[in-house]
């Protein structure tokens, strides 16, 4: 009995077989969705489920798969290749330090189109597990649908932290960990609703940033590494559209300044050289160590009439952990202005090495300015440079740093100018990155057919969970603590 059975689904699955009638030999590497090929991998990677450009024409793909050991592997799929969890997890155990390779076949049209290999470099190194990310319709002048979501990397787990329908359709974002850890975290809410989330454990704390004398919502949250810290920018953004730019949207500010909450204190700090009536300064970071804070920084001028002319330049300050303040001067690391260049989002490595910012022509909300790059400042020599593999043909910005200092995370537009997905870059010991990969998806379809934004991508060393219950009752009973100051 079993053995008929076992005819009859072998007969099924040959019918369901597409007729190969010829096989060509191409003597290229296949065009491939997502673009996989020459991309260097943490070992701990979900497996690279992919297409090729062809994806809504082919009958069928195939992969031949030869990891580092020698060992061989073949998948295949109806229009993309699908990998088992448990096999690509041997090939990545087998090849960390080394290289896999593949060889891809499309079938289309009853032909077998045979490519040339392609490689994937496996690094003997492993990223953070968990990714976490909003999701956002891609203009980002709307929010009436839109949510906070923790992605497990080492597998297709996408779970949803917070969905704004939740909470009335108010907007949720900027969510912040201390050095990854989802434990000690801070979202922002805005709308009816609105107020700075602290999280410490399981306990939320709905607290409203606004006082009598800093009249302005905190906003790009960074944790000091103790945990007892917070480095916030205050903003009065503005919103314009461009009909013929190519850049769609231009986010300004007319005023902003940085403070920083001592969160055992509940008291905002801040300096002269952070909150001057002469200067935008916006964008905070703490170094690894605590003792430094960066920023960004331009004269200010009339926005409105005069974007194209502001130009930030990346700063830092001393910072003392044990009384809170800032001393000495302030140093200009990146002086960007010089050249009639802008920078955005300072952010250092764990391992202290390394400063990564975005560069592009000007203003400060580098997410829709196409020629927006990722760049790396060498701490110690001041030495500046472009992540040439790691950069595309359009917006690259929004970006973290893994624990190990070996991995980023950013957001980019390269794949068709209006939607930012996320990216993973390797960074080796010289400051400089590897060829960027999107992170894997079950189906390579889930990002062509997504209608939101990938949006500030953090990397976290565990879930990032929030009692849904608990969040909704704190926002909609009004209760507030108070920041002081």
């Amino acid at each position: 009995m079993k053995y008929i059975i076992y005819i009859i689904l072998l007969s099924i699955f040959a019918a369901c077989q597409p007729t190969v009638n010829q096989t060509v030999e191409r003597d290229c590497v296949p065009s491939l969705w997502p673009d996989y090929n020459g991309v260097t991998i943490p070992k701990n990677i979900a497996p690279l489920n992919f297409s090729t450009v062809a994806f809504d024409s082919l009958q069928r793909i195939e992969a031949h798969v030869k990891a580092a050991d020698g060992k061989e592997y073949d998948f295949d799929g109806g229009n993309y290749v699908d990998i088992p969890i448990a096999e690509w997890r041997e090939i990545l155990q087998a090849s960390a330090g080394g290289k896999i390779e593949v060889v891809v076949a499309e079938i289309k049209n009853n032909i077998r189109y045979v490519y040339r290999p392609f490689y994937i470099k496996v690094a003997d190194s492993e990223v953070d597990p968990y990714l976490c990310y909003r999701l956002i319709a891609p203009g980002y002048e709307l929010y009436s649908k839109m949510g906070l979501y923790c992605r497990n990397l080492t597998t297709f787990e996408q779970t949803t932290v917070v969905d704004n329908r939740l909470i009335d359709g108010n907007c949720v974002n900027c969510h912040s960990f201390c050095k990854g850890n989802t434990d000690v975290a801070q979202i922002h809410v805005r709308g009816t609703l609105g107020c700075t989330v602290l999280k410490s454990g399981d306990d939320l704390k709905a607290c409203n940033a606004k006082t009598d004398k800093y009249l302005l919502n905190c906003v790009y949250p960074y944790w000091h590494p103790s945990g007892n810290y917070i480095a916030y920018s205050q903003n009065n953004t503005v919103q314009s559209f461009h009909c013929g730019s190519p850049n769609r949207v231009e986010v300004y500010d007319s005023e902003s300044r940085v403070v920083v909450y001592d969160v055992k204190n509940n008291k905002l700090l801040t300096a002269p050289e952070l909150n001057s009536a002469k200067t935008f300064t916006t964008e905070p970071s703490f170094s690894p160590d605590g003792k430094w804070l960066y920023y960004v920084t331009a004269d200010t001028v009339d926005m409105a009439i005069k974007t194209r002319e502001v130009h930030y330049d990346i700063c830092r300050i001393g910072f003392d952990e044990a009384t809170g303040s800032f001393v000495g001067k302030v140093d200009t690391l990146v002086n960007a202005s010089k050249d009639s260049l802008s920078t955005a989002f300072p952010r250092p490595s764990y391992d202290g090495k390394w400063l990564l910012y975005t560069k592009f022509n000007y203003g400060q909300f580098a997410i829709w300015h196409k020629e927006a790059d990722l760049w790396m400042l060498n701490l110690a020599t001041g030495d500046t440079f472009p992540l040439q593999n790691a950069n595309g043909k359009d917006a690259d910005s929004y970006h973290s740093w893994s624990q190990n200092s070996e991995w980023i995370a950013f957001e980019s537009r390269r794949d068709d100018g209006l939607y930012t997905r996320a990216y993973i870059a390797h960074i080796d010991a010289n400051g400089h990155a590897d060829k960027a990969f999107m992170i894997p998806q079950q189906s390579p379809e889930d990002n062509r057919k997504l209608m939101y934004s990938y949006n500030v991508p953090e990397f976290a060393t565990k879930e990032f969970k929030v009692d849904k219950g608990v969040l909704e009752s704190r926002l909609k009973s009004g209760d507030r603590v108070q920041f002081g100051y």
